[in-house]
């Protein structure tokens, strides 16, 4: 008998979920159905990479690689690509010659190369992860080698203060 309420109560449970399921969008208002855009030209695009400090060696992770092949062809002159930090995995920039320095140069390298094409303005931010090759020094060793590479202030805020504020 026991067992028989078991198995009522489960098939009672089964039929209660799926009464509830559906495959198809439901809408209060049928209004709501039409998803359409305002009738306006897109101004500025922001781009926002996180967490793209870890790339294959001499190349791009694939978030990179999507982000490349999503631009090519396209006009960017407007613009902006933002990194938002934790650039290099797992520890910042080391000082040249010491271990682990050739893993993150490649990490920006890959974060670099994925912006050759874009003509609008780059910006890198830092992460928690870029801060742990000796703390400021680092995070400018970092600096120095993405002004290198991309110009100067294409990496934000100088000299690691996070007080200061930039207009975009």
């Amino acid at each position: 008998m026991k067992n028989i309420y078991r198995i009522f109560t489960l098939i009672i449970t089964i039929l209660l979920c799926n009464a509830c399921a559906t495959y198809q969008a439901q809408y209060k208002d049928e209004k709501l159905k039409e998803n359409t855009s305002p009738n306006k030209d897109v101004e500025k695009r922001f781009y926002l990479i996180g967490d793209a400090g870890k790339s294959p060696l001499n190349g791009m992770s694939d978030g990179l690689t999507a982000f490349y092949n999503h631009i090519e062809g396209k006009t960017t002159k407007d613009d902006y690509v933002i990194f938002l930090g934790d650039n290099i995995y797992p520890s910042g920039l080391p000082e040249k010659g010491v271990k682990g320095r050739l893993m993150a140069e490649n990490a920006l390298n890959g974060q670099i190369k994925a912006v050759e094409n874009f003509e609008g303005e780059v910006l890198f931010i830092p992460g928690n992860h870029d801060w742990y090759s000796d703390g400021l020094n680092g995070l400018k060793r970092q600096e120095k080698y993405i002004e290198d590479a991309l110009g100067k202030n294409t990496f934000q805020p100088e000299n690691g203060c996070p007080l200061e504020s930039i207009d975009i």
